[in-house]
């Protein structure tokens, strides 16, 4: 009797630890690829540029009042989060789940424009809502130009 209990315990015990493994190789095998890390890692540093801007696009439109020191939070963010954009479109993330274009690519060149377009308006922006004697026209100049970057880098290099 105790011996069929024991077998009964190990064959138990086996087929948690199987159940564990196989769970584990299953798991390892949904890892996402290289290119799947740096599509995701692209992903989250334009929301996080998406979630630093879009207050700062909101306030100069008038949509919403963003007080003078969280608007230079904001804008401080975009500015140091807008140089890993640099970083964001590297040769293995051509392909994927992705609306970024094949011309990002192709067209390195003109992207690489933008993108030191991005980092410098970015700047602008920042250095603008440091200023406490800062002017709202030259707050929204400031924004549209980002703004009009995005919109620019869009049209030509992401697909609708």
């Amino acid at each position: 009797m105790k011996g069929r209990r024991s077998r009964a315990a190990l064959a138990h015990a086996a087929m948690v630890t199987l159940g564990l493994a196989s769970a584990v190789v299953f798991a390892q095998g949904a890892q996402p690829t290289p290119a799947e890390r740096a599509i995701e890692y692209r992903q989250a540093v334009f929301k996080v540029v998406g979630g630093n801007f879009g207050p700062l696009a909101q306030s100069a439109q008038g949509k919403l009042e963003l007080p003078a020191p969280a608007a230079r939070k904001y804008a401080q963010r975009l500015a140091s989060i807008a140089d890993f954009t640099r970083d964001a479109f590297p040769e293995i993330s051509r392909d994927g789940k992705t609306r970024a274009k094949a011309e990002i690519w192709s067209d390195r060149i003109e992207f690489d424009k933008l993108l030191n377009e991005l980092n410098d308006k970015s700047r602008a922006l920042a250095a603008v809502t440091a200023r406490a004697d800062a002017k709202p026209e030259e707050f929204k100049a400031a924004v549209g130009a980002v703004g009009n970057t995005c919109k620019n880098c869009h049209e030509k290099f992401r697909e609708k």
